[in-house]
């Protein structure tokens, strides 16, 4: 599963993208126009978000934040529980794989009640990186339904409950499985949500880059979302 990103693209030359009104095919399905110079009509249309959070799992709480800036979209994250896991980087891909039964094995029952806890959306991997953006940690995350105000423990030592604070974070929209994007588009998106801020003139924390998985990857419509918290 490709979803590193070359951070070394923050110190691309900042062009200045034209917002472009796409209709709303684009804008009701990524949650932003995007800019004219970045439209591709061949690129899949994301499943929307209405048509995910509350339709078919419960999402971390979010409210989305009105920009009329193109090329990324804007959300405020609600305070919640999440857990995770550490991914091995000496284990390659294959620890991802690994990870997502780590954590899926938690919702199923291995926690110190062994309760059937509900899937969620989105899962989260968290990559970090050092002052020359050389990748140091990558963990993964699911979050917590909200009506489990008391989460049973981990019965995994590799699994941890974390309580996230409020967050604001800055994305793009991408209509695939996180397995099915390359690392030549992963870069590309990147790179474009890091010239749209950078024209914007938003500041967000380059040391940690985030990739949220909204859908199953066998679905018929796919969301990824590549972000940077603020």
């Amino acid at each position: 599963m490709k979803i590193f990103v070359a951070l070394s693209l923050l110190s691309v030359a900042v062009t200045s993208p034209i917002e472009l009104k796409v209709g709303s095919a684009w804008s009701d399905a990524a949650g932003y126009e995007e800019c004219t110079d970045w439209v591709d009509p061949a690129k899949p249309l994301p499943a929307a978000i209405k048509d995910i959070c509350g339709a078919k799992l419960e999402c971390a709480g979010f409210t989305d934040v009105v920009n009329s800036n193109c090329g990324y979209g804007e959300r405020n994250i609600k305070a919640g529980k999440w857990v995770g896991t550490d991914i091995d980087l000496s284990q390659g891909y294959s620890d991802y794989n690994k990870a997502f039964q780590r954590l899926f094995g938690y919702i199923t029952g291995d926690n110190a009640d062994g309760a059937k806890i509900a899937m969620t959306a989105p899962v989260i991997y968290k990559s970090y990186y050092d002052s020359s953006y050389k990748l140091q940690k990558v963990t993964m995350h699911f979050f917590v339904p909200s009506a489990l105000t008391n989460p049973p423990a981990p019965t995994s030592n590799k699994v941890y409950l974390e309580d996230w604070d409020a967050a604001t974070v800055y994305y793009r929209a991408i209509g695939k499985s996180t397995m099915n994007i390359s690392t030549k588009e992963w870069e590309q998106e990147a790179m474009d949500l890091v010239t749209a801020l950078n024209n914007d003139g938003v500041s967000f924390y380059s040391s940690m880059s985030i990739v949220g998985g909204f859908t199953e990857p066998w679905g018929p419509k796919q969301r990824t979302e590549i972000m940077f918290s603020a």
